[in-house]
């Protein structure tokens, strides 16, 4: 392959994921309960669940969304009672989230998920060498650069 072929491979199969990724974004699941729950939940919970210790806004910044969606989400989760809002005591602007008890079932079962999913990833990484890796996340890296700079036009 030509390093245009390999360019064009590279952009379409990225954007066939995207549009993968953003199909599988508007399909609910339910864990078992009869409670639907969005993957952009899931990303929420998850977020919660690993970094407890994160404000709304640094929500936000990890996920890379506005911090009006991490508003409209989390309103959502605590409706479906998955989250609570927690507020520092000294300062009352810097708001928290806690998973409930039902948030927590709902981590772990997106967390053994994600395992089952990872599996053939961490296949593949372990054939390649450090240098491979690294050569991966530079274009991956790129590539959300790129998305970047198409949000802001």
């Amino acid at each position: 392959m030509n390093p245009d072929e390999k360019v064009t491979t590279l952009l379409e199969t990225g954007i066939r994921t995207l549009n993968k990724a953003y199909m599988l974004e508007k399909k609910p699941v339910d864990i078992g309960n009869g409670i639907l729950l969005y993957p952009s939940e899931f990303h929420i919970i998850e977020v919660v669940g690993k970094y407890p210790e994160k404000n709304l806004a640094s929500i936000a910044s990890h996920l890379g969304v506005t911090r009006g969606a991490i508003s409209q989400m989390v309103r959502k989760l605590e409706k479906k009672g998955l989250v609570e809002r927690v507020r520092i005591p000294d300062n009352k602007k810097n708001v928290m989230l806690e998973l409930t008890g039902f948030g927590k079932e709902a981590f772990e079962w997106h967390k053994a998920l994600h395992e089952s999913l990872e599996t053939g990833i961490r296949e593949e990484l372990e054939q390649m060498s450090d240098s491979d890796i690294e050569k991966l996340l530079r274009v991956h890296k790129h590539f959300e650069r790129m998305l970047d700079r198409c949000m802001k036009q």
